[in-house]
């Protein structure tokens, strides 16, 4: 039993050798200029979640496995988001506050989770990773939990 602590620090899958799962290149490739399932317009300005420890690790406690790139050009910012899964999202935005246009394909849609997990701590003020109380049982499942949430390793 124990607790997570405030200090800032991000969750990430242990990782070993060349054959951990990952987005295939060709994931990439469709990603970089597809047109995906769907299109949208966030409601928040784009955010790289590389930046946003607490939301990375939210997002990571939520779908595991998620790869990031970000690119900037003549100022038009673009970060990515794939999981091992084959799912993606693109988000491009031409202004610091302007909402990006967001695309999404795959059997999971990334960028709205990442939109739940901001609404969560727009509304909120933090989210319920930090302070989180920590079970470990004694096969090494990990319960988290915090109020009403809970997340299971």
């Amino acid at each position: 039993m124990g607790r997570i602590e405030w200090d800032r620090a991000g969750f990430m899958r242990t990782r070993h050798g060349d054959d951990y799962d990952h987005p295939d290149e060709s994931v990439w490739t469709e990603a970089g200029d597809g047109e995906g399932e769907e299109t949208s317009t966030s409601r928040y300005p784009l955010l790289n979640p590389q930046d946003a420890w607490d939301v990375m690790s939210m997002l990571e406690l939520k779908l595991p496995g998620i790869e990031y790139r970000v690119r900037e050009d003549d100022g038009t910012r673009t970060v990515w988001l794939l999981h091992p899964d084959g799912s993606w999202a693109r988000a491009t935005a031409t202004g610091f506050l302007d909402s990006p246009i967001v695309h999404e394909s795959g059997p999971r849609r990334l960028w709205a989770e990442l939109e739940r997990i901001r609404h969560r701590l727009n509304r909120s003020g933090a989210l319920p990773v930090y302070g989180a109380r920590v079970a470990i049982a004694p096969d090494g499942t990990t319960t988290l939990t915090k109020g009403s949430w809970s997340a299971t390793l």
